[in-house]
Order: structure tokens, then sequence, then C-alpha cells
């Protein structure tokens, strides 16, 4: 049984508020991983982000939180 696994069976047995909280914290912690990711960007993927956040306006997408990581991207394979 995996991580995930183990924290659905814990969480199944508590609280509608305490699963609330939960995923809360969840938010939370991927908050951080993100503002890590982006405080650790380049020069020119801050360039990069920019120019797709102005392409992608005209679409009302907000992208300011995004940072592209291949380590993540390659482990959800």
């Amino acid at each position: 049984m995996g991580y995930t696994d183990k924290i659905a069976k814990e969480v199944e047995s508590l609280s509608t508020e305490q699963q609330a909280m939960v995923l809360n914290y969840v938010a939370t912690l991927k908050s951080r991983k993100a503002q890590e990711l982006l405080s650790n960007m380049s020069e020119a993927q801050l360039r990069k982000r920019d120019e797709l956040a102005a392409f992608f306006s005209e679409f009302n997408a907000d992208i300011s939180n995004y940072c592209f990581d291949r380590e993540e991207a390659n482990a959800r394979r």
C-alpha cells in the first residue's frame, strides 16, 4: 500500500471538518512548492512566462503562478 492509499484510508475516518482541514493543508503545501519554483526561475524563464501571459491574456487565463517543472510533469506518466 502506497502513501496515497494510506492517506486516503486515514482521511476517510475523519470528520468532514477535519477532511476540509487536510485539504487546506495539501493546498498550502502545493502553494509553497509553486512559490519555491517561481522564486528559482531564471530571467529567461520569467521573460518567457510574461510572454505567455501576454499571449493568453485575451483568453482570460491567469497563469501568473505557472511554472513548468519538467520533473513533476514526467512524474505524472
